[in-house]
């Protein structure tokens, strides 16, 4: 499922509010119990960073250098 939340960047000491899209699967537990044709493995938790804007500025690039900082903010925020 996609979402767009509002990320903080700290960008030479300043901090800069930007908008992160993003697809988010959520950890599934597997079964494991009963015939061999119901259970299925436990799939993991999975975020796959879409778009990056920061001040009308698309700053998508910056998501190979700073994705999991970003991926560590938004499941922080989750957990609130």
């Amino acid at each position: 499922m996609q979402y767009t939340k509002t990320v903080t960047l700290d960008i030479n000491g300043s901090e800069v509010e930007a908008e992160l899209t993003f697809n988010h699967t959520p950890f599934s537990p597997g079964f494991y119990s009963g015939p061999p044709e119901d259970c299925y493995p436990c799939e993991q938790e999975e975020y796959e960073l879409i778009k990056l804007v920061a001040e009308d500025n698309d700053c998508s690039w910056m998501l190979d250098h700073i994705g999991d900082s970003l991926i560590e903010q938004i499941g922080e925020e989750d957990e609130s």
